[in-house]
């Protein structure tokens, strides 16, 4: 089954079990994922690929990752000045909650061993690669299951 097809199944399983921010937060995912932007058109991109959506997974992830530091500063602030973090108590758990339904269909992500093991297979392969073409080949075999900063660090080492 295709990740898209999965979101939207589990979807609407959340609308029938009345988990509204389950069933918001894939809405806005499978939006996303499902937009095919002009560009994209124009290069004859007429269908939403695997690929697409679990870059769109990531993106949420990052954003909602990004979302709970903030979260975090601004508690500590409102604690600091006495105030009552209720409300960003209340964020903060419904982020952790989306945080946790995002990474269920992330795909698995490799660790730093593997990406090493992948890059040294390459450049065995390849012995003339260059960090372009590195990173090119681990995109095609291996897209989104890889941190990028981290591959191209070991890329260039």
């Amino acid at each position: 089954m295709a990740l898209l097809d999965g979101l939207k199944a589990d979807q609407l399983s959340a609308r029938k079990s009345n988990d509204r921010l389950k069933a918001d937060l894939l809405t806005t995912l499978i939006g996303e994922a499902t937009q095919i932007t002009t560009e994209e058109f124009k290069r004859g991109v007429t269908e939403v690929t695997d690929e697409k959506v679990a870059a769109t997974v990531a993106k949420f992830l990052k954003n909602t990752k990004l979302t709970l530091e903030n979260l975090a500063s601004e508690r500590a602030r409102l604690v600091e000045a006495g105030g009552d973090a209720s409300k960003v108590d209340a964020r903060t758990t419904a982020a952790e909650t989306e945080l946790a339904i995002l990474a269920s269909y992330s795909p698995k992500q490799m660790t730093e061993a593997e990406l090493r093991a992948a890059i040294d297979d390459f450049r065995a392969k390849t012995p003339d690669a260059n960090v372009g073409a590195i990173m090119a080949h681990l995109k095609a075999s291996f897209g989104g299951q890889y941190d990028g900063k981290a591959a191209s660090a070991l890329a260039r080492g």
